[in-house]
């Protein structure tokens, strides 16, 4: 049986998958808490609604054909990891590694977000 934050994960990674509109905000009812966060190095998106938004004109964008994840989900206690990338239409990938915790009901309120490959120690 799949822990919380194996089902959380599980679900976020769906509705980060998921075209239609309407599904995609199922699933991140489910999953992402209301006052939820994703956090990159560059900007904060609070809130469920938000992260809906933002994935709304991701998605919608022709030159991505889709996301997929590319590493095991590593999901224990409340927190989890994994990588993945964005296809685009032009052959590039884009790489990004999440991190994130799920609060006491079972949805996540936290993630952070970084973009592209990480480098080799100097």
């Amino acid at each position: 049986m799949p822990s919380p934050v194996e089902v959380a994960v599980d679900t976020y990674i769906r509705a980060a998958c998921e075209r239609d509109p309407r599904v995609r905000a199922e699933l991140l009812e489910a999953c992402f808490a209301a006052d939820g966060r994703m956090v990159t190095p560059s900007r904060e998106i609070r809130g469920r609604a938000a992260l809906a938004e933002m994935l709304d004109r991701f998605l919608a964008s022709p030159d991505v054909l889709g996301i997929r994840v590319t590493s095991a989900v590593d999901a224990r206690g409340t927190t989890f990891r994994y990588r993945a990338v964005a296809d685009m239409k032009d052959g590039r990938t884009l790489e990004a590694f999440d991190a994130g915790e799920i609060d006491e009901e079972g949805r996540i309120r936290l993630i952070l977000t970084f973009a592209g490959p990480l480098g080799e120690r100097a």
